[in-house]
């Protein structure tokens, strides 16, 4: 069945089983040499070779290295939102169903950080088609942390454009893991700290999707300096200049 949103990778073999079980195989292969390598630093022949196929084989399963890019990124992606729905099925409490959700993605994301370094770096390669299929599983997983934070907060007022910033800072927050995972081994006593840090972090600032009956949020107001003339001018988008 081909589900919506997702790119259809072409394969010659008709048993879907048989698809399944060599294309685990190709993508195990290709995270190895693709982390080493790179995209173009990589051969078709490495990957096949690290996958234990023929070229001839893995040519049955797919069509060039960049459907290899891609199902490397729908594993990655298909993993995550399995493991997401799994921790937040497991926890009853619908209170806690964030901190579940994002502390089981942190512990993935920091077990694939390797991977998730290189699809992020290789972004550039995907085609279109992939590229679309990319936004549109990436869209479904943010709603999934949107639809946490409405759980979160049932029966009080949400602002619905911080829920959706919430919902995007959310999903990428793991991301630190990989990009600065080097200096946070170094900077604390272990990473299991760093991961309870930042759940308990995102407890007390996902309070900001909440307003009182002012409009205002029901977290601690800090008033805001200010600001200059030059700062007003912000640089994302009001430096215009008048005719």
């Amino acid at each position: 069945m081909k589900v919506h949103g997702k790119k259809e990778v072409q394969a010659n073999i008709k048993n879907a089983r048989l698809v399944d079980v060599r294309r685990k195989q190709i993508i195990e292969g290709a995270m190895q040499v693709f982390a080493a390598k790179g995209f173009h630093g990589a051969t078709v022949r490495e990957i096949a070779e690290a996958a234990g196929l023929t070229m001839g084989t893995m040519y049955n399963y797919v069509r060039s290295k960049e459907d290899i890019l891609y199902i490397v990124y729908d594993f990655m992606t298909t993993i995550l939102t399995e493991g997401l729905r799994k921790a937040i099925d497991e926890t009853k409490d619908p209170r806690e169903k964030v901190s579940a959700a994002l502390k089981h993605n942190l512990e993935l994301i920091y077990q694939y950080r390797d991977v998730i370094l290189f699809l992020y770096r290789e972004a550039g390669n995907y085609d279109r088609e992939s590229v679309r299929s990319v936004l549109a599983q990436e869209t479904k997983y943010i709603e999934v942390f949107e639809d946490l934070l409405r759980q979160r907060f049932a029966g009080r007022k949400i602002n619905e454009h911080r829920l959706m910033l919430a919902a995007d800072i959310l999903s990428y927050l793991n991301v630190i893991l990989v990009l600065r995972g080097w200096s946070l081994k170094k900077r604390h006593k272990s990473m299991g700290d760093v991961v309870d840090g930042i759940l308990e972090f995102v407890g007390h600032a996902i309070e900001f999707v909440v307003e009182d009956e002012k409009g205002h949020m029901e977290s601690e107001r800090v008033k805001k300096p200010a600001k200059s003339q030059s700062e007003r001018r912000s640089k994302w988008g009001n430096r215009a200049k008048k005719k």
